[in-house]
């Protein structure tokens, strides 16, 4: 490796049995191959199984050993920009911190960087080349095809880094001077930081890729859950757009969406059972929209989630919110129609008024029901 300083990023949750061995390994390896001095930043979302205070103890024990303890923010993306935004090196690595990532690729990836005049290089899984390629030993079946599928769908919607084996990657090497500017610009709620971070640079990164093993992990759990996969479709679809509106109100619009089929189907229900028209239309619009605030509740806008009495207010609100939506989306498309000269273009008419009642929910709601910006 090329002189200068090398920071190695490490996001952690709950990795009190990994976090040791892991930096001992970086260490003791990056001090065989010299080359740059070395900081290792841990950024812990403070575990409650005790991974800051080990980080803390390496730290006393060798001070290139940098804790970064987060008590009000979470998530990965926001986890590595942190780190990131605070490292101090001319380079930075950043790397799972539960040992999947095959540390040993590092110095190749930093070679690679430095000699083509890189921005950015990548760790990928679906790599190959003459030597061998990239690897995946440490994913069921299941989670390999979900893992494939998942970054053939990322190649399409970032045609201009289309040529990457592997827009997913958690390993990365950047160069901070040309990256630190996109870097600022991640969304702090995206599933994967790679992908967010090639999103935002609009094709200016000259990237490259290096075939990486990725490891059976030994130790923890993965912390793949429901929420992130719906992550994983919110940015997708937000980076398919264009990323012309917030990617929170893209989550937003697709559990209206989902509420739609709900409203529908309730109503189908109640009306097959007799009940009267005005009636089957109330409940659904009210099973409906309910529905919808406790879905936003949990994935949209979990960061600021309600629980107890504060729950239950919420909802009290979101109805309310939501009954003026439909008056807005009345009258707005009411008023559309009443000047148009063609009856077949009523459609328009029908659609400004969603779109009224979309924005004004999404806005409303997101100040006066859980309290965050637009």
């Amino acid at each position: 490796m090329g002189e200068g300083h090398l920071s190695v990023v490490l996001a952690t949750y709950n990795e009190v049995e990994a976090i040791a061995p892991m930096i001992q390994q970086l260490l003791s390896q990056l001090d065989r191959e010299g080359g740059p001095s070395l900081e290792v930043i841990v950024v812990d979302d403070d575990s409650p199984d005790g991974t800051a205070d080990v980080v803390r103890q390496l730290g006393r024990q060798d001070p290139r050993v940098h804790l970064l303890l987060r008590c009000d923010r979470s998530g990965l993306a926001s986890a590595i920009r942190d780190g990131l935004l605070s490292a101090s090196g001319e380079l930075a690595v950043v790397m799972d911190a539960d040992g999947q990532h095959d540390s040993t690729v590092i110095h190749a990836a930093v070679a690679l960087l430095e000699q083509q005049g890189l921005d950015l290089v990548v760790g990928s899984r679906f790599h190959g080349n003459a030597r061998g390629g990239g690897r995946i030993t440490g994913l069921s079946a299941k989670r390999q095809s979900g893992s494939e599928r998942a970054n053939w769908l990322a190649q399409r919607s970032l045609p201009i880094y289309g040529r990457l084996n592997d827009l997913m990657s958690g390993f990365m090497v950047l160069r901070l001077a040309t990256t630190r500017a996109a870097i600022r610009q991640v969304n702090l709620a995206g599933f994967k930081f790679l992908y967010e971070l090639l999103s935002v640079s609009e094709g200016k990164f000259k990237v490259g890729e290096i075939p990486l093993n990725f490891r059976p992990r030994q130790m923890g759990n993965s912390k793949l859950d429901q929420a992130i996969v719906w992550d994983w479709l919110v940015s997708l679809l937000h980076t398919f757009t264009g990323r012309i509106m917030p990617r929170r109100a893209v989550s937003f619009a697709l559990v209206g969406m989902a509420g739609m089929v709900i409203h529908a189907g309730i109503f189908f229900i109640l009306r097959t059972m007799g009940w009267s028209f005005l009636c089957s239309q109330i409940v659904a619009v009210v099973v409906a929209a309910s529905s919808n605030y406790l879905v936003n509740n949990i994935l949209t806008f979990r960061a600021s989630r309600l629980r107890g009495m504060a729950l239950l207010i919420g909802l009290l609100k979101f109805l309310v919110v939501c009954s003026l939506g439909l008056i807005a989306n009345i009258g707005v498309s009411t008023a559309v129609y009443a000047n148009m000269r063609e009856e077949s273009l009523g459609i328009v008419a029908v659609f400004a008024g969603i779109v009224v009642d979309f924005i004004w929910k999404y806005a409303a709601s997101s100040r006066l029901v859980w309290n965050v910006p637009y």
